[in-house]
């Protein structure tokens, strides 16, 4: 592949051979990410495949080709057996999944979470041997730290993770011992003259990675969208009776992809429900939501067009999460014409605005998101404003056709380096 071609084909908005590579497919909050900036190259009309290790079961049959599309879906290659649990070493899988993804022949590559499949970060560098635009996306900071998706307090990001990290042995788990040479090489792909260029969800994401990144070559916010014509509200009676709710309760819905996950604000979110006992009903969706006494929970559902239903039978939604790079279920929300409390942490606050269509909480408390749950269900005709608000930021910012040109202005951006 030619890159003078290339770059002319993106100056001139010519179709591009885009290919998303990712670990888990369609599945979790960074899939769903993924599959929904496909649906944005294809608003574009660009031939679009994917490459991931593990699809889902469910998640390989969902129909994504949006309404209006002229671009072409060639589907998602599943490379299951590329694993280090299948014998095969690091120069082994970047071999196979670099020889998988030049026999598309890409004008771009754009590369989202690999950790969930083991695959080493030194694929960025050979994707690029291809000749192909290669992109990082960054759906949390694990393209910027030594190994954690989020740092939390740990500043070590910053000057260099060491094997003083407090989380190691946490999801994505690493060795102690390989944790400053992980935090060297994300300095080798991603910075100088032939650095890997960075496409943020936020910006709080990309600021994370420029206090991290000190020569990045390239970072911009590329926030995502969805698709408001599936994410619009559907009559509260209606919903409340396909989900067996009592049309007399007040409800707030929360959830996650797992709500027990501790960043999500699991000991929070049990306080609240607790405190609310007998005042307001609780709906949540996510793994590990089931079997709580009390609450209506739906478990994870692995079919994301379902969730407008869910949305739509409550009152307000809850987000309780402490740490957060973007807000997915947020900006769903919102579509949908819900009010919001949550609080004011990594890039919520650029999704939902406070005194807009949401209430966010500085102190990290079950008492303060109380406070400002108990005003809004005093106020109707506030929620009602706050959902019209909502509703109103997701059409003017949110939407895959926007989504769609941050990414042309991101890739003209790129080709002008």
């Amino acid at each position: 592949m030619n890159p003078t071609r290339i770059r002319e084909k993106v100056r001139r908005g010519d179709r591009l051979r885009v290919l998303f590579l990712n670990d888990l497919g369609f599945q979790y909050g960074a899939g769903i990410g993924q599959l929904r900036q496909i649906q944005s190259f294809l608003l574009l009309g660009h031939e679009v495949r994917g490459i991931c290790w593990t699809q889902g079961v469910l998640e390989d049959h969902i129909a994504l080709i949006p309404r209006g599309a002229e671009g072409l879906w060639l589907g998602m290659r599943q490379l299951t057996e590329v694993h280090p649990d299948r014998g095969y070493d690091d120069a082994a899988i970047v071999k196979m999944i670099v020889q998988e993804a030049g026999s598309f022949g890409p004008d771009v590559i754009i590369v989202g979470n690999l950790h969930g499949a083991k695959w080493p970060l030194e694929l960025f560098p050979e994707l690029q041997s291809l000749g192909a635009l290669v992109v990082g996306y960054m759906h949390d900071c694990y393209l910027v730290t030594g190994r954690c998706a989020y740092p939390g307090e740990c500043s070590l990001y910053k000057v260099g993770c060491d094997e003083t990290c407090p989380t190691a042995d946490e999801y994505p788990p690493l060795a102690p011992a390989k944790i400053p040479a992980a935090w060297r090489l994300r300095r080798e792909i991603f910075c100088g003259d032939t650095g890997v260029p960075l496409a943020a969800n936020s910006a709080w994401t990309l600021a994370m990675a420029q206090k991290s990144l000190q020569d990045m070559r390239f970072g911009q916010v590329v926030s995502l969208g969805l698709d408001e014509r599936l994410f619009k509200p559907i009559d509260r009676s209606l919903a409340r009776r396909l989900l067996k709710i009592p049309q007399e309760s007040f409800v707030i819905l929360s959830g996650a992809a797992n709500v027990k996950v501790p960043r999500k604000g699991w000991h929070i979110l049990k306080e609240v429900m607790t405190t609310l006992d007998g005042r307001a009903q609780f709906l949540l969706f996510g793994a590990e939501s089931s079997g709580i006494p009390g609450v209506y929970a739906t478990g994870l559902l692995r079919d994301y067009r379902k969730m407008p239903l869910l949305y739509s039978a409550a009152d307000l939604f809850l987000g309780t999460s402490l740490e957060e790079a973007f807000g997915l279920t947020l900006c769903e929300a919102a579509a949908c014409g819900l009010p919001i409390v949550a609080f004011r942490v990594g890039g919520i606050p650029e999704i939902v605005k406070n005194d807009v269509n949401a209430r966010l909480v500085d102190q990290i408390s079950s008492g303060g998101l109380l406070e400002e749950i108990e005003s809004l269900m005093a106020d109707p005709k506030k929620r009602e404003a706050f959902g019209r608000a909502g509703r109103s930021r997701v059409e003017k910012n949110f939407t895959l056709v926007h989504q769609a040109e941050r990414w042309r202005h991101y890739l003209k951006a790129v080709v002008e380096l």
